[in-house]
């Protein structure tokens, strides 16, 4: 993927959520280090961060009273679909049930030969 993404065969898009999402951990283990390199990671050039707008807020309301998905799934779900993604890569199975959502399964992917 980081080679297709280097290639520019490909474009790697997440919500802001993200930032707030990873950066947790390592901030409760005090780990300066990795918080540096995830916020180099996603507040580099590789990745495009899409804002957390009130459009993709009430979408994501939306869906959530459709799927059961939790509140972040759910607005990294609409970011994706509102950013008009190919595909979505994750490890939870239960973006399979968000219609219009092309899920790709990390596990899955990595497994194919």
């Amino acid at each position: 993927m980081w080679f297709k993404l280097k290639a520019g065969e490909i474009k790697l898009i997440t919500s802001e959520l993200a930032l707030l999402e990873t950066l947790v951990m390592p901030l409760k283990q005090a780990d300066v280090t990795l918080v540096q390199t995830y916020e180099q990671l996603l507040l580099g050039t590789d990745i495009q961060l899409i804002p957390i707008s009130q459009k993709i807020l009430r979408d994501a309301a939306t869906l959530r009273a459709t799927v059961n998905l939790k509140t972040p799934d759910a607005i990294h779900a609409t970011t994706t679909l509102s950013a008009n993604c190919t595909s979505f890569l994750t490890n939870d199975r239960a973006f399979r049930n968000v219609s219009n959502l092309s899920a790709a399964i990390l596990d899955d992917v990595i497994a194919s030969p």
